[in-house]
């Protein structure tokens, strides 16, 4: 497959890596309310013990209080979505002591949960044979994206996309981020257009409570909506490897 469509997904497994509960919802969940019943997907979450949270009454809580959430929080989006669920307890930057700079600046050679995430994510794919694995880019640098998407990399088993993660993407003018992912060996393989399902996005990112704030629902819809400027309309975008 050299190009995607909500078409060309239909009737197909699909696996979708999300580092953290919340980030498949982010960043293409307009992708995922359009083929709701249309395909057989998996969500996950790959990242299982956190300790952080935006919302006040939880941000001093314990890993094992934040974990539960966040988990609850994906269980039930995935069961509103009608897709299926699975987690990976790996523990995220935060259990692992990074601060916010160092998450966002140490490179997945240098972190010790690489191996083992690439080894628990091919054996995934190994298992279950899915037509289709949709990782994250690894915008902004965040080492936990940055290490899933290494583990995408790694795999040979399926055809591989990647979405442009929010709300890191946002950030970024489009024509650096076009150049950095370039750079990076990977090219557009598809704008999903989601304009009659964005609101149901932004309600799926609310479900988040844990996590969501107004300024990172405007921030996708910012995003969505440059994406998508050429028609008028919210859009989703997905790349591919070019070798």
């Amino acid at each position: 497959m050299l190009s995607l469509t909500l078409n060309s997904l239909v009737g197909r497994r699909i696996l979708l890596l999300s580092p953290h509960a919340d980030d498949v919802a982010y960043s293409i969940g307009g992708i995922v309310a359009n083929l709701s019943l249309r395909a057989d997907i998996l969500l996950m979450t790959i990242f299982g013990r956190s300790g952080w949270a935006l919302a006040s009454n939880l941000r001093e809580a314990s890993v094992d209080v934040i974990s539960a959430v966040r988990e609850q929080e994906d269980r039930a989006y995935c069961e509103r979505r009608r897709i299926d669920y699975s987690i990976l307890y790996c523990p995220d930057s935060f259990v692992m002591g990074y601060d916010e700079a160092t998450e966002l600046s140490v490179v997945p050679d240098d972190d010790p949960r690489t191996a083992d995430v690439v080894t628990l994510i091919g054996d995934t794919v190994a298992r279950l044979v899915p037509d289709v694995v949709v990782a994250p880019c690894g915008l902004g640098g965040h080492v936990d994206h940055r290490i899933v998407r290494t583990a995408a990399d790694a795999l040979h088993q399926a055809d591989i996309f990647y979405y442009e993660d929010i709300p890191y993407s946002a950030s970024l003018r489009l024509s650096e981020l076009d150049k950095e992912l370039a750079t990076q060996g990977l090219a557009p393989a598809g704008t999903v257009d989601i304009e009659l399902v964005v609101r149901n996005k932004c309600e799926d990112m609310w479900s988040y409570r844990s996590q969501t704030s107004a300024l990172t629902v405007a921030e996708m819809l910012q995003h969505a909506g440059r994406i998508g400027a050429s028609t008028g309309r919210y859009a989703e975008r997905v790349w591919r490897r070019t070798s």
